[in-house]
């Protein structure tokens, strides 16, 4: 499912002080060679969301928490960043440690390190 895929999602989620300065929208890897408008970012996923992963903030497509944490991290988001948004979405029942498992699945060690450790209550 294509749709929005910023750091912007964190906003839209209300986690983290993450405050996009552009739009980014995930396109279809078949599209990857579209410039982009002004203010706006396009991207293609290696893995796009499944249907479970995508949800309807503001009347726009968006990925669950769960995916959006996982996506920061992959894309390099500062770390402190990502650990705040991960404790944000599970204090507030957002997410479930089961779900961010799931969406760390498949992904680099780092990333499923990082997820334990957040999880574990260990300092990043």
């Amino acid at each position: 499912m294509e749709g929005p895929r910023p750091p912007g999602r964190q906003h839209l989620h209300e986690l983290s002080d993450v405050i996009p300065t552009s739009v980014h929208l995930s396109v279809p890897r078949t599209q990857r060679g579209q410039r982009a408008r002004s203010g706006v970012r396009l991207h293609t996923l290696e893995r796009p969301p499944d249907p479970s992963e995508v949800q309807m903030v503001c009347g726009l497509p968006t990925t669950s928490p769960a995916r959006s944490v996982v996506d920061a991290l992959q894309a390099g988001t500062q770390l402190e960043q990502v650990e705040l948004a991960a404790r944000q979405a599970l204090q507030r029942g957002m997410t479930t440690p089961r779900r961010l498992r799931a969406a760390a699945q498949g992904r680099s060690d780092r990333v499923r390190r990082f997820v334990e450790q957040i999880l574990s209550g260990e300092p990043t």
